[in-house]
């Protein structure tokens, strides 16, 4: 299972091109200052465009890392890293401030950006510097180490600060995907909650319990990843529909009644990776919730078969709205610009509340081995927030989506 992912994912989502291997000037970093803060909300890349625009997110890291304090603490968990730039700001600061740096990544590469961190860093996670690769999930059995947050005890006059989204740091991240980054400043309840889990992380062992819902306050929800499974899995603890991350954050909803122009409560998707068991099953429920009235529309960028004539059966509403952000740009019969984000926004009738506004981000897709791997899935009830991603939402359903044939359309070709 494990492998198979590993292979999906890099199939889907990690496409290896040639640019993947050229050096990238690194971003300025801003000048050290007392006053300096993290930009905080939401912040999105643009692939294709300027090199501003596409390597934004890595200059959001970048910057906040260049402001770390002597003696302060980053702790950054990856996918997939081959930034030589993002390592090289590490290093520095590490050597020149003695800024404890802590990298986790997946074993299934060994990047030369990854050379420079283990060689700076070394493999000891004992010491206050290291880099490591998991073997699979770090905190699960098997599958992959697919968290993606940064976390930043002390930078320029922030401190608690978390970083975490869709972003990995690799070029194709940068050049062929849409990405997001969602920055909170000084939330200590956030940062102490992820830096439980990332000392469970360091450990790479099955974690007890692994599966963990932090209602941090009344605004942020936190759902860490993954479930038990196997002899180590009880009645009361294994992955079943109704523990299911995605269906706890939309049962409460109602489809009429909100405080919204239409009456209708919204429900907007933006999923990179969309298939298998679990994947049917969640294209099942945003169905249902369109049936009953709720105004759906989804974005995708891969979906499997089963999921594609899920989103293109009629109903007496007529067809669910989709549209896939997937394209083939050089002719050759591989998806190579795409969105990798994973979010799902809400705006209406939520609970006894008529007109919630609600985003759901992370590194968590809609695939089996989602809830096996280690996953984040961030809940924040932010109107600000929601405005931030409706409009990149709007922005991408207008301006890099297509309409596809459910009926013709071949594998990993959504």
């Amino acid at each position: 299972m494990a492998l198979r992912r590993v292979a999906a994912l890099v199939t889907a989502g990690l496409v290896i091109l040639a640019a993947a291997l050229i050096v990238q000037p690194s971003i300025a970093g801003a000048t050290a200052s007392a006053g300096w803060t993290p930009t905080p909300g939401a912040k999105f890349n643009v692939p294709r465009s300027t090199y501003a625009q596409e390597y934004a997110l890595e200059a959001q890291v970048i910057a906040a890392i260049n402001h770390a304090d002597s003696g302060s603490t980053i702790e950054m968990a990856m996918f997939s890293f081959d930034r030589i730039p993002v390592a090289q700001a590490l290093i520095k600061a590490h050597r020149q401030r003695g800024v404890h740096v802590q990298v986790i990544v997946n074993d299934h590469e060994m990047t030369h950006a990854q050379e420079m961190m283990k060689q700076a860093f070394g493999t000891n996670r004992q010491k206050p510097s290291f880099w490591f690769q998991c073997h699979a999930s770090c905190r699960g059995q098997g599958d992959v180490q697919h968290s993606k947050f940064v976390l930043f005890s002390h930078t320029g006059a922030a401190r608690d600060v978390v970083m975490l989204g869709s972003l990995n740091m690799k070029v194709n991240g940068a050049v062929n995907q849409f990405n997001d980054l969602l920055t909170i400043n000084g939330n200590t309840k956030l940062y102490t909650a992820l830096d439980q889990v990332y000392q469970q992380m360091k450990l790479d062992r099955l974690a007890h319990p692994s599966y963990l819902i932090d209602k941090i306050d009344s605004v942020y929800t936190l759902y860490v990843l993954p479930f038990p499974r196997g002899p180590q899995a009880t009645a009361a603890t294994e992955w079943t529909p109704a523990r299911d991350p995605i269906i706890k954050i939309l049962d409460p909803v109602t489809c009429t009644g909100a405080n919204t122009p239409s009456g209708r409560t919204v429900i907007r998707v933006n999923m990179h990776a969309w298939s298998d068991a679990r994947g049917v099953m969640l294209a099942k429920r945003f169905e249902q919730l369109y049936k009953q009235g709720c105004d759906v529309q989804i974005q995708i960028g891969f979906a499997g078969q089963q999921v594609r004539q899920i989103l293109g059966q009629k109903t007496s509403r007529g067809v669910m709205p989709h549209r896939s952000t997937g394209y083939d740009t050089n002719g050759d019969g591989i998806i190579d610009l795409y969105s990798h984000q994973k979010v799902l926004l809400i705006d209406g009738h939520y609970g006894t509340a008529t007109h919630q506004k609600i985003v759901v981000t992370g590194s968590a897709e809609y695939q089996n081995g989602g809830q096996y791997g280690d996953e984040i899935i961030f809940e924040a009830k932010r109107a600000d927030l929601y405005a931030s991603y409706a409009a990149n939402w709007n922005w991408m359903w207008a301006n890099h989506t297509h309409g596809f044939s459910s009926a013709t359309l071949g594998p990993n070709q959504g």
